[in-house]
């Protein structure tokens, strides 16, 4: 998921995308509003009316949800925390933080503007739909988007993480405790609770009722992963608390000049067996990164024309790292750009170059002699 996203628009410097499932649900949403709900509310009217309100009224739940995740978004960047981007996607939206709050103030500043922006919406349309004669097409739909706000704050406020209202509580225990991995087990707990009684909700329903209850069983079984997910990354990031990019990388880096073709190129790759290499110009500077991913665009006939710098990724549209960085947030840059490599660079010369395969060895070996000092 978010592999396949759309980017739609940049507001406030944050991209907006649209994953591939948004499309399913705005689809499902709009004729579930048009065929359902308006003939149902307001009955008498023509299909092509039931249809046009089905398709605004989908669009400003999706734009509640934008909103709700920008009050996320612009209170991190105010609490020094970058946001690389908003998805839309099949459960609603998610703010891509560039790390987590480093204090349990700003995790319940942060958190907690996304359920109050939501009510605050509700508050909106409900008072909308008071202007309105009920029983009309725009005074129900008023209605209904009111409605859907205050179930989307309230819901969010249930102390499940890592729905907002479990994040709340984590910072909560975390500022009482002093303790974020404690303070995360305790969350995910109450978390992995609530979802296994969705869980069991959801074959109450699909026995008794209909397929929906797949909804909700699958919406408690992403909520389960997604909490123990989030408990790993806290726990390995108090693991490797300290290590830095420098301790991790590889620092004897192989580097290719620009203008050699890519034959040439394929040798290097069977000589070093490695999956990229820095591009370096012959006066050092740093030009790129070329990866196996980028030769196999072209055909074999041109491999003699081609050159490097024809199909590597040049530094300015690279993810750069620095050597001071702390590994654990180095990882997660990698893991939420989908980058498997990523050039370790300071003042401009290249330092090394750090791989997925040098941050799994890191942990391997963070893991064996933490479990040899336990014994």
């Amino acid at each position: 998921m978010f592999k396949n996203s759309l980017k739609i628009a940049r507001i406030f410097g944050i991209n907006v995308e649209v994953d591939i499932s948004w499309i399913l649900v705005f689809l499902l949403f709009t004729y579930s509003l048009s065929v359902g709900y308006f003939p149902n509310v307001v009955p008498e009217y023509d299909e092509s009316i039931y249809l046009i309100m089905g398709i605004v009224v989908t669009l400003l739940v999706f734009l509640s949800v934008l909103v709700h995740e920008f009050a996320h978004s612009l209170t991190a960047i105010k609490e020094g925390i970058s946001i690389k981007r908003i998805t839309l996607f099949i459960f609603g939206g998610v703010a891509h933080l560039e790390e987590e709050p480093t204090t349990p103030s700003s995790e319940l500043k942060i958190t907690i503007m996304g359920p109050l922006s939501s009510v605050v919406l509700g508050f909106i349309f409900g008072g909308l739909y008071l202007l309105f004669e009920s029983g009309t097409p725009i005074g129900e739909g008023l209605f209904f988007l009111a409605r859907i706000n205050f179930v989307v704050g309230i819901i969010n406020l249930v102390p499940a993480f890592p729905l907002d209202g479990g994040r709340i509580l984590r910072s909560l225990i975390w500022k009482f405790k002093n303790d974020l991995v404690n303070a995360t087990k305790i969350s995910v707990y109450a978390g992995s609770i609530f979802a296994f009684l969705l869980i069991s909700f959801g074959f109450i329903v699909i026995f008794t009722t209909s397929l929906i209850g797949l909804w909700y069983v699958l919406m408690g079984w992403l909520l389960y992963q997604a909490g123990h997910s989030s408990y790993t990354q806290v726990v390995l990031k108090n693991s490797l608390s300290g290590i830095t990019v420098s301790d991790v990388m590889t620092d004897r880096v192989i580097t290719v000049p620009p203008y050699i073709t890519v034959e040439k190129l394929i040798d290097q790759f069977y000589k070093y067996k490695v999956g990229a290499f820095p591009v370096v110009e012959d006066d050092g500077s740093v030009s790129g990164i070329v990866t196996l991913n980028g030769v196999k665009g072209i055909t074999k006939n041109k491999w003699y024309l081609t050159r490097v710098d024809d199909i590597m990724t040049p530094t300015e549209e690279c993810y750069v790292l620095t050597p001071d960085e702390e590994a654990v947030e180095a990882m997660m840059k990698m893991a939420n750009n989908n980058a498997s490599r990523i050039l370790v660079m300071e003042d401009g010369e290249l330092k090394g170059i750090l791989s997925n395969t040098d941050m799994m060895r890191l942990i391997k070996m963070k893991s064996m002699f933490d479990g040899i000092a336990e014994q």
